[in-house]
């Protein structure tokens, strides 16, 4: 689209604006927004496509089933310092060097996302997200793009990790969810769905125009908002024992649980076995019910969370298989061998911290069942 030089799009800047996390639980990976500033008409604001209502019905559970609606806003750009002011995240931007035309092509798509009926879009946390967005509304207005593409080294949840490491309730909540799929190294653009690979990428993309002349994508950049003293959110801080904790001394209590039992039924078979069998099922139902929420996410939206191998540890199925019953063998049996698929799906898929751990106390009370019922054979 020709576009003639001193036209109302000559002094429009653009800019992609990269915004460090702070400690709330929707800002651990960072954000990414544009911003738009026009000097000869007084305009400067940001385009923000992470705009979302927190107070929507049943929202997390529409989040968890990847049926979460994000929209488009743009507000005053002092306005949308203002947040990361408060939370002493600085706020990094980068200069587009874009042509007149460019600019012409930008606004107009971005007069188009703006409509009524465009500006809602369906959130996936890796391939439609605020990031991917502006990313992708900056490229659409741009000749050939060059850039470094390929494999990024990492995969989706080792990607996640470095953003959620220092929080570890959240990350081992992310990993329970995450299945398969998120073991998939990424590719360099696909890991451009955090704020910060996004950024860097920028920094070494050429720009290719018609005539055949190429330039940097960015041509200066800077803090426009500089680091400050993080503010802790003491939900956070208030939180000192870690998932790998709770999973280490959950073992440890069903190990002693377990040598106690057997101890009891060598020295008087049968001894207490109606409160040892209602214990054994107790425990076997909070693992399934755990498994309740995992089966859910098959009907999620979300691509990388149907195929979960910890589905096999969390398995509705111990509701039936580890019935109190006399003769159980059977069940035991079956859980053994499921709990054995398991063990070998750590070859393909990452497991949440202290899964495996839970998944041995398991193995040691079937198990144990295992060796009581072949003792009485």
């Amino acid at each position: 689209m020709p576009v003639a030089t001193g036209t109302m799009y000559d002094s429009i800047q653009v800019s992609l604006l990269t915004c460090q996390p702070h400690d709330e639980v929707y800002s651990l990976y960072g954000h990414t927004a544009i911003r738009v500033e026009n000097p000869a008409r007084n305009m400067d604001v940001a385009v923000n496509y992470g705009v979302f209502d927190f107070n929507t019905d049943n929202f997390v559970m529409k989040f968890v089933f990847g049926h979460t609606d994000y929209m488009m806003g743009i507000f005053d750009f002092e306005e949308f310092l203002r947040e990361y002011r408060y939370y002493g995240s600085g706020v990094y931007q980068q200069h587009i060097d874009l042509t007149t035309a460019e600019k012409a092509v930008f606004m107009h798509l971005l007069a188009e996302n703006a409509r009524p009926e465009n500006v809602v879009y369906r959130y996936n946390f890796y391939y439609n997200n605020c990031t991917t967005r502006a990313r992708d509304i900056i490229y659409s207005c741009l000749d050939s793009i060059i850039g470094a593409r390929g494999a990024s080294g990492e995969t989706f949840r080792q990607l996640i990790h470095t953003k959620n490491a220092g929080h570890p309730w959240a990350c081992t909540g992310n990993d329970l969810l995450l299945g398969v799929g998120s073991d998939r190294v990424a590719t360099r653009e696909e890991a451009e769905f955090l704020p910060e690979n996004l950024m860097r990428d920028f920094d070494s993309v050429l720009v290719k125009r018609h005539d055949g002349t190429v330039r940097p994508l960015i041509d200066t950049a800077y803090w426009v908002l500089q680091p400050g003293t993080p503010r802790i959110n003491e939900d956070f801080a208030r939180v000192t024992i870690t998932p790998l904790q709770c999973a280490w001394a959950f073992l440890c209590a069903v190990l002693a649980y377990v040598l106690l039992t057997v101890t009891m039924q060598r020295k008087n078979p049968g001894a207490e076995a109606k409160w040892i069998m209602m214990t054994d099922y107790g425990v076997c139902c909070i693992y399934a019910a755990v498994g309740l929420v995992l089966y859910l996410m098959l009907f999620s939206s979300h691509p990388t969370v149907r195929i979960n191998l910890q589905m096999l540890l969390f398995c509705p199925l111990w509701f039936l298989a580890a019935l109190p019953r006399q003769s159980n063998r059977k069940g035991w049996g079956l859980m053994a061998v499921v709990l054995g698929l398991f063990f070998a799906g750590n070859t393909v898929q990452d497991y949440a911290e202290g899964v495996n751990i839970l998944a041995v106390a398991l193995s040691a009370i079937v198990g144990r069942n295992i060796w009581l019922s072949q003792k009485k054979c």
